[in-house]
């Protein structure tokens, strides 16, 4: 199937691993191009490299998403070297868990910083590009603990919560102009962030990284029996950015393998 995707151009956050890095390998596997944007540059480097290999290109922009000064940055980069934005997937964010009430004011801000606000200056920052072209797909991912709490991510889950919010706010204000915004909601999926989950509470609880893993899916079971992999997500995003995807706007598109309890 053709996405319709080949000669865009795509930015994807937090594309050094994980969920970023399968995104931007698929996007690639479609034929766009690629702005690769995180802090470490040598894993950026790595993805560029795959990326490359697909036939199509891949600019590094290595910076930190927190800062605000890296929106504008990474829109007058993306405009020197393709001199045009089709996509841009705020994929860049991370959760900690810890108690709610041991929250601090300093938790509550970073996690508003990286997992809100930078999808925010990001969005703002590249829409008059979209709106100006006439095409424009904006995805940002979220998280499932933004729509069912979750105590021991309470900041985490309330900033994917209004990232959520503001999502629908873009696609309810751009959607006439050919710019969608949708939401992605991954469940639990296999990831370094993971883990390192799994591997510090081994360390904190003498267990073994299988049994701290089979604990958690006991405690949450996944219907569909297994956790996601990075492609499970990748593979959504791409349709999501695509040309198919016109109609489909201000929508959050679950995909967890059924551990969200609700259907709303």
């Amino acid at each position: 199937m053709d996405l319709g995707l080949r000669g865009r151009v795509a930015v994807v956050t937090g594309a050094s691993q994980g969920i970023g890095r399968e995104i931007a390998l698929h996007l690639a596997a479609e034929g766009a191009d690629l702005v690769l944007c995180a802090r470490r540059r040598d894993a950026l480097d790595e993805v560029a490299k795959e990326v490359q290999a697909s036939g199509v290109a891949a600019f590094v922009v290595a910076a930190d998403v927190t800062d605000a000064a890296t929106a504008e940055h990474v829109r007058n980069a993306t405009t020197d070297r393709f001199g045009r934005v089709d996509v841009l997937v705020n994929n860049a964010g991370k959760g900690h868990s810890i108690a709610l009430d041991t929250v601090s004011q300093q938790d509550w801000d970073d996690a508003f910083a990286l997992n809100f606000f930078s999808a925010v200056r990001l969005s703002q920052a590249l829409v008059p590009m979209m709106r100006e072209q006439g095409f424009g797909r904006i995805i940002n991912i979220a998280s499932r603990v933004g729509k069912e709490p979750d105590p021991y991510f309470a900041p985490y889950g309330a900033a994917k919560a209004a990232l959520m919010n503001f999502t629908k706010n873009l696609a309810n204000v751009y959607s006439r102009d050919g710019v969608t915004a949708n939401t992605v909601l991954p469940g639990l999926v296999h990831s370094e962030a993971v883990d390192e989950a799994a591997r510090k509470s081994a360390e904190a609880t003498g267990k073994s990284v299988d049994e701290v893993m089979a604990a958690t899916l006991r405690k949450r079971p996944i219907p569909a029996g297994r956790l996601g992999e990075p492609a499970d997500v990748a593979a959504l995003v791409a349709f999501v950015a695509s040309e198919g995807a016109g109609w489909l706007t201000g929508s959050c598109l679950t995909v967890d393998g059924g551990i969200v309890r609700s259907m709303f």
